[in-house]
């Protein structure tokens, strides 16, 4: 009585991890990505991308306007500010690309590399 005892659960532990592996691979071919599916991450950085392009168009192109129309010139504030607006948003791009995130000037690798010349 105690070696059928012992063989069925023996049987009963096999079906158990036989039926989990079965279920974690179904799980596994179910939240695989298809091959025109972008990975969560990759869509996000690109949303961030064409905002932070845009935003800053828009916004240095803005404050040229007003500022040409505050001091009665013509588009040469616009345009100034335009291509300031430009060249923040391509550094914002470049911030999120190295991990910087919205951190200016004075970087760790700076910081790290002052300490080693002491």
């Amino acid at each position: 009585m105690n070696d059928k005892d012992t063989q069925g659960d023996k049987q009963r532990l096999a079906d158990i991890d036989r039926r989990l592996d079965k279920l974690q691979a179904q799980r596994e071919e179910k939240d695989r990505p298809g091959r025109s599916a972008l990975p969560e991450g990759m869509a996000a950085i690109m949303g961030r991308v064409a905002t932070e392009l845009v935003a800053g168009v828009v916004v240095g192109a803005f404050i040229g306007w007003a500022l040409d129309r505050w001091l009665d010139t013509s588009p040469l504030f616009m345009l100034v500010m335009f291509f300031m607006g430009a060249i923040a948003g391509m550094l914002n791009v470049w911030r999120v690309f190295t991990g910087r995130g919205l951190a200016a000037g004075y970087f760790d690798e700076h910081k790290n590399s002052s300490d080693k010349e002491d």
